[in-house]
């Protein structure tokens, strides 16, 4: 018996109409009707053509609060997400299995209303469309390609190492979303200081657990 066909985003909607801001995003997910629990599937239906930012985006946001437990269910399917954007796929698609992978619905619901007004605040004093060349398909290819390395140390389960990555691929997000160059900037920085801090905690584990070892066989 063959698969089911993988999940994918509807059809663009018409050039020329108003892109949707950040937050209205989340308030258009927000006030969705939803089932005990929200499948990766659900997203990509929800958000439609604007599923690119905005997955990375709600994925990232229990990981940057935190929600202790969702690192590897929301940064395998944002390291899928950003590939597709990297090779410069038009809309995001799921396999079937991993669009079916779901979240309780409460918790993931309460990340996103406590990250509402932080959105919005944001919005009105920070974002802004700026720096076009660095929002251009071009562009994001190379954006894609980096947030495939951050979402990878996201989905690790490294202690204290998921937060920096996942507060870069949310600057990275919302810079896709608002066409804001200015915040792929600060994302890329955000991202490289990401790495340099959880390579620092994996070096500190790693120089702890060789100093137990050595003591244990002194």
């Amino acid at each position: 018996m063959s698969e089911d066909p993988p999940i994918s985003a509807p059809a663009s909607s018409p050039e020329g109409e108003r892109r949707a801001r950040a937050s209205e995003l989340l308030e258009e997910f927000l006030a969705h009707e939803h089932g005990e629990r929200i499948a990766l599937g659900d997203l990509v239906r929800i958000l439609g053509d604007r599923a690119f930012g905005a997955m990375i985006l709600l994925l990232a946001i229990p990981n940057v609060l935190p929600v202790p437990g969702l690192s590897t269910v929301t940064g395998l399917p944002i390291v899928l997400i950003a590939a597709q954007l990297m090779f410069g796929r038009a809309q995001p698609w799921l396999p079937r299995r991993l669009a079916a992978a779901s979240m309780e619905r409460e918790g993931f619901l309460n990340v996103l209303r406590r990250a509402h007004p932080r959105m919005q605040w944001i919005e009105g004093r920070l974002l802004r469309a700026r720096l076009p060349a660095l929002t251009s398909p071009v562009a994001e290819r190379f954006i894609g390609a980096a947030m495939v390395v951050l979402a990878g140390v996201l989905a690790l389960p490294i202690v204290f190492g998921n937060q920096p990555p996942a507060f870069a691929l949310a600057l990275m997000a919302l810079g896709l979303i608002e066409k804001d160059g200015a915040f792929i900037v600060a994302g890329l920085v955000a991202g490289l200081v990401a790495l340099a801090i959880v390579a620092a905690v994996v070096f500190g584990f790693a120089q702890g657990l060789l100093m137990l070892v050595g003591l244990a066989t002194a």
